[in-house]
């Protein structure tokens, strides 16, 4: 094959055959992984109808639609070809339109404004398709009419993390609940939280809320016992398990989650409540939830008691691409064989997936009766584990053979392999979207609000070939503007507002194209400089981003100010000489005495000190952290942002972060628990008074 003919069948598979690295040099992709990149996303057959209709058009309210690929003279009205001049739209409500097509310079036909949003049968001649029309924007639950726009605040938590007695030594849900009654009380407006996306229950060493086994389910190991069941029934419950006999309050006592130890514990116990209440005569609530969610719940109980058996066969059974060819793939004989077989495994799965949902519901409902106005925050993780349920249980729909990660930059100069894989961009256009759209509505579920992991991934994701390293990836493009309009869609369905995780390399078209639909950026306080390294002051933040105080993958506020990160960075060897140690304290050094000057001159602004000499006041040591943490969380207090979101760890002081990005082994991601219970914390004189710091500088309307 010529390499003009390769360049061409990679443009049209989406694939960007030249790059720019973090230096700015343009880079090219070899030939060779091209063709490896290729064998993926290439099909045999085009799937498309033959007149290249897709099934699902997406579109604005009130904009005309161009019907791109189709042509007046290919379509058919009464069996006479070219005579197609009218269309039939049948609402999501039952109305039916008629109306007259347009037909552009091109020859491709035009459909009229469409006003109402949704979801719409469309009729053209012989052929139908669904029209999916979007509002202009997101939800803005900031507006207020008369009074400008709201400031509110909230805090960022990780559920794991949070501590109530009894909890078996894993957060939960239903302390995530307790935690947003609380902090609704002093004044906040939401909570957000780490993703709650299903994992894999025979393998609770795998962890990482940001490697799921499927987005369209939740993580039985953060559903609450008491949800459903009275306290009565959770203490008989664990006498039957043997489980007081001080496992669960040995656990419980630990600074990190023991993942294996403690899921043992909480599914052993869910099981028996499951054995006792629930298989013998299912309460009605959890046969509709059965019924409503169908098929694909049905699909991920199997793959979850599949998955434990196969597990069990050694480390081979933990990827459905190993086990017998007869099981890969929901629906063969031998798949539904072990659905009749293991009834009872496959009913826990589904149970364990209801209690989860009321989990859920519940904390979500907690959150707005509080008095909330959004309530919970959710997190869409950007890919999930090509070994998981969502891979084996629609693998067309997936990029089954190809990994997502990161060139090679400043931050990793050997690129980034998450070991993840996400939609399919042409099964993306061939099912009308029909991942997407599920993961959206499965994360708007019980939610006000909804992050999105590098939202980026919706133009663009640097995709490796299995086996390759970062370097053998490329671009791959993404149909932006109609995935963008479903989000918006989404959200307006389920009212909840929409951030979009936009930190490092953000093209500025995508930046602005998600401004336009209403999607709110984020700014973070280490990032937020002018050309020089200056913090901006808060005046300067955009308007159209939530402010934040850190990230789950950044140091917290104490923590940068002490050094601790460096530290950590040490001690995982990720300094290649003493000299790179070296500078990276020295720069350190002045980002601090940076800070502190920002910090300093906004405390004297808001406070009306004049004082010259006052201004002049040197930061802090290491053992002041606390002064810079409340300075730092009433200067993001003070942005023009519509939304603070004050990291859990930085209101409680602490120096340790939930996650150092690119370490396997050696620092305890995911695992480290808050100090003690929720109401023990938040009433500490230093927390107290953080959160009046909110309350004062961020009052609401």
């Amino acid at each position: 094959m010529s390499d003009q003919a390769l360049i061409r069948r990679a443009i049209t598979a989406g694939l960007k055959v030249r790059w720019r690295d973090a230096g700015g040099e343009v880079r090219r992709v070899s030939h060779d992984n091209l063709q490896c990149l290729l064998k993926v996303l290439e099909t045999p057959a085009d799937r498309l109808p033959v007149n290249g209709m897709p099934p699902m058009i997406v579109t604005e309210a009130g904009s005309s639609t161009r019907l791109a690929s189709l042509k007046a003279d290919s379509c058919r009205d009464d069996g006479i070809p070219g005579t197609a001049e009218r269309f039939v739209l049948r609402l999501e409500n039952g109305t039916e339109k008629t109306g007259r097509l347009k037909t552009g310079k091109d020859g491709s036909l035009i459909i009229p404004p469409v006003r109402e949003t949704g979801y719409h049968e469309l009729f053209i001649a012989e052929q139908k398709m669904v029209l999916a029309v979007a509002p202009r924007r997101c939800p803005d639950p900031f507006a207020s009419s008369g009074h400008g726009k709201s400031r509110y605040w909230g805090l960022a938590a990780q559920i794991y993390a949070l501590r109530q007695k009894g909890d078996g030594g894993i957060g939960h849900l239903g302390a995530a609940g307790e935690l947003a009654r609380t902090i609704a009380r002093a004044g906040a407006e939401a909570l957000m939280l780490s993703p709650v996306h299903a994992m894999f229950a025979a393998q609770p060493e795998q962890y990482s809320p940001y490697s799921p086994s499927s987005r369209l389910f939740l993580n039985v190991l953060l559903a609450d016992p008491g949800a459903v069941f009275d306290a009565a029934a959770i203490r008989a419950a664990t006498r039957r398990t043997r489980l007081a006999q001080k496992t669960p309050e040995r656990l419980e006592a630990l600074e990190f989650v023991d993942w294996p130890a403690a899921a043992k514990c909480r599914l052993k116990l869910l099981r028996t409540l499951f054995d006792d209440h629930i298989f013998k005569q299912e309460p009605d609530d959890f046969a509709a939830f059965i019924q409503a969610q169908g098929k694909a719940l049905h699909d991920h109980a199997v793959f979850e008691a599949l998955h434990a058996r196969e597990a069990q066969r050694g480390p081979g059974g933990r990827d459905w691409r190993l086990w017998p060819k007869p099981v890969r793939r929901p629906g063969t004989p031998e798949v539904d064989r072990f659905a009749r077989d293991m009834a009872q495994d496959v009913s826990f799965h589904q149970f364990l997936q209801w209690l989860a949902s009321r989990s859920l519901q519940a904390a979500n409902t907690d959150a707005v009766k509080a008095g909330m106005k959004i309530g919970l925050i959710g997190d869409l993780a950007v890919g999930v584990d090509p070994a998981g349920s969502e891979c084996w249980s629609n693998q067309h729909d997936y990029l089954i053979g190809l990994s997502i990660g990161a060139p090679p930059d400043a931050l990793s100069r050997s690129g980034q392999n998450w070991g993840l894989t996400t939609y399919s961009p042409r099964a993306l256009k061939e099912t009308g979207y029909r991942a997407f759209i599920r993961t959206l509505r499965a994360c708007f579920s019980h939610t006000g609000g909804l992050r999105i992991d590098h939202v980026m991934g919706m133009e663009r994701l640097w995709v490796i070939p299995d086996g390759g390293g970062p370097n053998d990836g490329a671009y791959l493009s993404y149909p932006r503007e109609d995935m963008l309009r479903l989000v918006a869609l989404e959200a307006s369905r389920a009212e909840a507002v929409v951030i979009g995780e936009d930190l490092g390399t953000v093209e500025p078209d995508f930046r602005k194209a998600a401004k336009r639909r209403g999607i709110f950026g984020m700014n973070v306080l280490p990032f937020q400089r002018d050309e020089t390294g200056s913090f901006l002051a808060p005046s300067k933040w955009s308007e159209t981003s939530v402010a934040l105080t850190t990230t789950h993958d950044l140091p917290t506020i104490a923590g940068w100010w002490q050094g601790c990160d460096i530290a950590w960075r040490k001690r995982l060897g990720q300094f290649s000489s003493g000299s790179g140690l070296e500078q990276a304290g020295e720069e350190r050094a002045r980002d601090r005495l940076a800070l502190w000057s920002s910090l300093k001159a906004e405390m004297d602004r808001l406070d009306g000190n004049r004082d010259a000499d006052n201004a002049k006041q040197p930061a802090p040591s290491d053992k002041g952290a606390g002064t810079v943490v409340n300075m730092a969380i009433r200067f993001v207090a003070d942005t023009n942002c519509p939304l603070a979101i004050i990291a859990m760890e930085d209101l409680l002081g602490l120096t340790g972060q939930p996650n150092i990005p690119g370490t396997i082994s050696g620092h305890p991601n995911w695992c480290r628990r808050y100090p003690q219970v929720t109401k023990t914390l938040l009433v500490r004189a230093a927390v107290a008074r953080r959160l009046a710091l909110l309350r004062a500088e961020r009052p609401g309307v």
